[in-house]
């Protein structure tokens, strides 16, 4: 079955419509609190497969272990406790960096076969929407990816299959514990990011363990921490919040302030830095998964796919911006600045945003991280090339989904000037 190639939120029906999204009181209306059961811990394995055996009958006792090619090596952790109960698995590691749709359609082929009761993600962000996007495929093989709705499109999930379990190997994504998927349209020239969501993408079980992250390499601790900072900041500011929700989001920005710079430079030996890290993770995943994330995922999403940027490293960049055109209509950010250690009292409005946002531009370039494309080290990017892309960099974060919900209305002229600030760090002054 072939995907048509416009997803719903690319119709210009539905970005004339979703202006009315910026309403707090439709918001707060649709206002979800999702989230999957989680253990964290030495015990969660054993934990788990106590539960899968309680709660599976004997021939149902059949779990697919999806990773890619580096993750496979942790499967071991698993399929000895799954011994244990004398629970059939199979391993597939086909899948690919950012999720192109074609890897979909191989583990749903798979699923076909093996007929697993259980889908075990192994991974970072791409193993676990992977694995949600091979469990629509499995169970619903004729629905659209494009075309699932949020909030009323339901799929109908969990009818062949009863449990997704999610086992995090990166601390920045969170989406063991969101409603999205990224996905990748490798048909469109170049490919693009394309996000799917459902109330019943969440994992229903999340394993938090040490030993599947303490060995990440600096740089992708680095990446993967500055999404789940983008995250939780883009969500806290987007204006769509609630009490639980902003406590998730700034206690993941105080976690993340105070532990990633550890876990960066120490690694392996700062096992309590690696493990505040999967829970600032996780918390920031469920704050901006039920709400937003900021316009920093449109913009990164876009960079990202087309310079061939890691995905963590493209939102941090944009973060900053994100963070400065939402202020033109919110002050929810001055609710961060003593996290940031910025005094409030006696300044300007003017003076303060300044403040706050230097105090986060300092704390990103401590990691080594850039602010502006100008200063991207990982590819280089030439001026020339980056304003040649210009276009059609405006036209995909236009066309992304968290664009539609954006508390300030967004356009194609205000995503291109975000854009040409971004080379040289120019502040937003519109």
């Amino acid at each position: 079955m072939v995907e048509k190639k416009l997803a719903w939120y690319e119709a210009k029906i539905i970005k004339d419509m979703m202006a009315l999204m910026g309403g707090r009181a439709l918001r707060g209306g649709m206002s979800t609190y999702i989230s999957s059961k989680v253990y964290q811990g030495k015990a969660s394995l054993l934990r788990i497969t106590n539960y899968l055996e309680a709660t599976l009958d004997k021939e149902e006792r059949r779990a697919l272990i999806i990773t890619d090619s580096y993750t496979k090596k942790f499967a071991k952790y698993i399929t000895d406790y799954l011994d244990l109960i004398d629970m059939e698995y199979k391993i597939w590691s086909g899948v690919e960096p950012e999720v192109p749709i074609p890897t979909i359609y191989e583990g749903a082929k798979i699923c076909e076969e093996f007929k697993p009761q259980v889908l075990i993600a192994i991974g970072g962000g791409s193993v676990m929407d992977t694995t949600k996007m091979v469990m629509v495929k499995y169970e619903k093989p004729e629905v659209n990816l494009f075309m699932i709705l949020p909030y009323f499109g339901s799929v109908g999930l969990r009818k062949k299959m009863k449990y997704f379990i999610a086992i995090p190997t990166t601390s920045g994504t969170g989406s063991e514990v969101t409603q999205v998927a990224v996905i990748t349209d490798t048909d469109r020239d170049p490919p693009k990011k394309l996000e799917v969501l459902s109330d019943e993408l969440c994992a229903d079980i999340t394993i938090l363990f040490t030993d599947f992250v303490k060995d990440m390499p600096p740089f992708l601790t680095m990446a993967t921490g500055l999404d789940a900072f983008s995250h939780a900041i883009g969500s806290f500011v987007s204006n769509w919040g609630s009490p639980y929700i902003d406590a998730m989001n700034s206690t993941a920005i105080k976690e993340i302030l105070k532990y990633l710079p550890r876990a960066y430079k120490y690694g392996a030996k700062d096992i309590e830095a690696r493990e505040h890290m999967q829970m600032a993770s996780l918390m920031a995943g469920i704050g901006f998964g039920n709400t937003t994330p900021g316009i920093d995922h449109a913009l990164g999403h876009s960079f990202g796919k087309i310079f061939n940027v890691h995905h963590g490293l493209s939102v941090g960049l944009f973060t900053v911006y994100s963070i400065a055109f939402q202020a033109k209509v919110t002050d929810r950010w001055q609710l961060l600045c003593p996290i940031f250690n910025v005094q409030i009292e006696n300044k300007s409005r003017k003076e303060l945003l300044n403040e706050f946002l230097q105090a986060v531009r300092d704390f990103i370039q401590s990691l080594d991280a850039p602010v502006c494309v100008k200063d991207m080290k990982n590819p280089v990017i030439t001026e020339e090339e980056y304003f040649d892309k210009l276009d059609l960099l405006t036209n995909y974060a236009a066309d992304d989904a968290v664009s539609l919900t954006s508390f300030r209305s967004m356009s194609e002229k205000l995503f291109k000037t975000i854009f040409e600030y971004a080379w040289d760090s120019q502040n937003i002054d519109f």
